[in-house]
């Protein structure tokens, strides 16, 4: 590889380095700690998925453009050059990673693998070696985003079988989905699809809400492919609406990744306050029972019911109890998995796995863990609150034989709703 782009993938650490990264680079004692947090190691024994080996790649490229030492005697402390060979294996790892932040979690030092991991991806698109399938999807939501216009009256004819199928549940026939409408207290950001649609219109109008449906989906593979650049236009094409909206709040279907990208990371990119609420559908879901704007039948569900707590909805944001006490008003035999909560095993099938049909086989091998997890709870429903979450139970659900019903959240609620 010529000198001159040598540098310049090393200058991509350089351009990220700031004093938590430098922290990272520098603290990790490679007790191993993370090895048994992995689902990824545990599952594979393969020393490629191991959380400090994955840091460890980037930290010898650090050594030798960074420190004395490195520079001077690379070999010696592990010092190398971001070379075909490193960039080679830095795809195999970077995009293979859930981004669960398990590892996190049991690091003595709180290393976040991930924030190394995104340095990784930065370096692999300076070279022109990003996810081809992560760029392609991308791209695709901002071409929408730009066209828009020639999509909205597809959407809307799409969408009309659903709206009738929301008016035969709620007994209204004027019930409807509403588009555009300025001033909505509610402006609910879906993903491609009438699955996350219709039950979310269905307690919007129990509720009584005064809502309106984005004409964008909420996930951004931006995100994934590690492109911040990217991350944000997709995630602006609906902080624009909003704006334009005037709405008071921005609420994100069933995806722990997009919800994220809003609350806690495009406001770091825009460098801009958001002037609206940002909240998950779990949020508002929990609130309107609390509040008593919807009412479900308690103990509608009694075959026995456990609760996957997805690794972006719950260790990376925290929402645990909310869901949790959802599930229990309507079924009722809840089990729990061991471990749950914080320390829940990822599915397998975060950070846009199941985009990439060449990980298909790995993302069965490495959900194992969790197969096992639900076989012994002996539940026959699991309940996720994550599209990828239940896209992965799903293919783990007929690979393995489980024979399990896998739902959502707000599917759950609305099967229970008293109309």
């Amino acid at each position: 590889m010529p000198g001159k782009k040598l540098e310049t993938l090393a200058g991509v650490i350089d351009a990220k380095m700031n004093r938590q990264l430098k922290l990272y680079l520098d603290i990790c004692a490679r007790c191993a700690i993370c090895r048994d947090a992995c689902h990824q190691y545990v599952t594979t024994q393969d020393v490629r998925y191991l959380p400090a080996y994955r840091a460890e790649l980037i930290r010898r490229i650090y050594k030798k453009y960074f420190t004395k030492t490195g520079q001077f005697v690379p070999s010696l402390y592990e010092g190398r050059d971001p070379d075909e060979n490193l960039l080679e294996e830095l795809y195999d790892v970077m995009y293979a990673c859930t981004g669960c932040r398990r590892c996190m979690y049991y690091c003595p030092y709180s290393i976040d693998t991930t924030w190394i991991q995104s340095v990784g991806k930065a370096m692999l698109l300076a070279a022109g070696k990003g996810s081809e399938m992560l760029t392609q999807l991308a791209d695709a939501a901002i071409d929408k985003g730009k066209n828009i216009d020639l999509y909205k009256d597809i959407m809307r004819d799409v969408l009309k079988t659903a709206e009738k199928e929301m008016q035969d549940k709620v007994g209204d026939k004027e019930a409807h989905f509403p588009y555009d409408k300025e001033g909505a207290n509610v402006l609910y950001a879906a993903l491609a699809g009438t699955h996350s649609i219709l039950p979310a219109a269905i307690i919007f109008h129990m509720a009584k809400e005064d809502w309106t449906l984005s004409m964008f989906e909420a996930a951004n593979y931006g995100y994934f492919l590690g492109d911040a650049a990217k991350a944000k236009e997709i995630a602006g094409r609906i902080i624009d609406e909003a704006k334009k909206l005037k709405v008071k709040e921005v609420v994100v279907s069933e995806c722990g990744h997009a919800h994220r990208v809003f609350k806690f990371f495009y406001e770091m990119w825009a460098k801009e306050k958001l002037p609206f609420k940002v909240s998950s559908i779990l949020d508002k879901v929990s609130e309107y029972i609390t509040d008593g704007r919807i009412s479900v039948d308690p103990g509608k569900i009694d075959i026995p019911v456990t609760y996957h707590d997805p690794c972006q909805v719950g260790r990376n944001y925290g929402l645990f109890e909310e869901p949790r006490a959802v599930v229990k008003e309507i079924c009722s035999d809840f089990r729990e998995m061991t471990p749950n909560r914080a320390k829940n095993w990822c599915c397998g099938g975060g950070g846009g796995l199941v985009a990439e049909p060449a990980l298909e086989e790995f993302r069965k091998t490495t959900g194992k863990l969790k197969v096992d997890q639900i076989r012994d709870t002996g539940a026959k429903m699991v309940v996720s609150p994550c599209e990828n979450c239940r896209l992965q139970l799903d293919t783990l659900n007929e690979h393995y034989k489980m024979d399990i019903e896998i739902t959502s959240m707000i599917d759950l609620v609305v099967r229970a709703l008293k109309t």
